[in-house]
């Protein structure tokens, strides 16, 4: 009897070994994607910090959002994206696409579901925004950020402009200095609405976060994955700090 239950156990363990791999365990990437790479879509509202009487009375009236980006969750209730997203600095050709004028100062609303967030840590030169925010998507655990890049590593993109999923694939094209800031550079396509968008290597790792297009050169550029994992610890740390006994209310 005993020699038949070893074999009966020998025969479920070869049978697990030789059992096909899930499409997530051969593919980390897939398991991403079937999450959308736990990605938003953020709607934007700008409007001018200093506004007429008349354009007081017109403020009054809710056309919805004017602007669309993109935000992944790196915790619960925690959405990261682009700073320049959240900070109403825009250019001068983008207001005038949205009747401001190139002198107005900005103010922007940002919503998730309809529920607006709270920008809570900024890394600036990074271009990189943390927010708070409610009815979204839980993710238990922190992404897994790679610290550098190699050229010509495949990528993959994902971006949800207006609500709509977007996955575009594409290598990397080495560093690009912005404003005296390294970053990455990518041939992937890019448009309205991809900025904040999750760049994913090719093991389901987040290299960085899409900032902007250099139409110019035709290249995506990335805030660095390592910046944005030093952007979260710092959030957690200070979460910490504020929790510590003796700390200030």
């Amino acid at each position: 009897m005993k020699r038949k239950i070893f074999s009966l156990a020998l025969v479920l363990v070869s049978a697990s070994l030789l059992a096909p791999k899930s499409a997530a365990d051969a593919d980390p990437l897939a398991a991403v994607l079937k999450h959308e790479g736990h990605t938003v879509a953020l709607d934007l509202k700008f409007s001018r910090k200093k506004k007429s009487s008349m354009q007081h009375v017109f403020s009054l009236l809710d056309y919805g959002p004017n602007g669309h980006a993109t935000g992944f969750v790196v915790g619960d209730g925690l959405v990261m994206t682009a700073y320049h997203v959240v900070s109403g600095k825009l250019s001068a050709s983008k207001k005038g696409q949205l009747k401001f004028a190139a002198g107005d100062q900005l103010h922007v609303k940002v919503s998730v579901n309809g529920c607006e967030a709270t920008v809570v840590k900024v890394d600036e030169e990074a271009d990189l925004a943390l927010l708070r925010v409610c009815r979204t998507q839980k993710q238990a655990t922190v992404p897994a950020f790679q610290a550098s890049l190699n050229k010509d590593e495949k990528l993959l993109l994902i971006a949800r402009p207006n609500g709509d999923k977007m996955v575009r694939r594409g290598t990397c094209s080495g560093t690009y200095m912005h404003r005296g800031q390294q970053y990455w550079s990518a041939k992937i396509e890019g448009r309205d609405g991809y900025s904040g968008s999750p760049v994913y290597n090719d093991r389901a790792e987040i290299v960085g976060v899409f900032s902007g297009y250099d139409w110019t050169q035709k290249l995506a550029v990335i805030s660095p994955g390592i910046r944005a994992q030093k952007l979260l610890e710092d959030y957690a740390s200070s979460l910490k700090s504020d929790s510590a006994p003796g700390a200030r209310p």
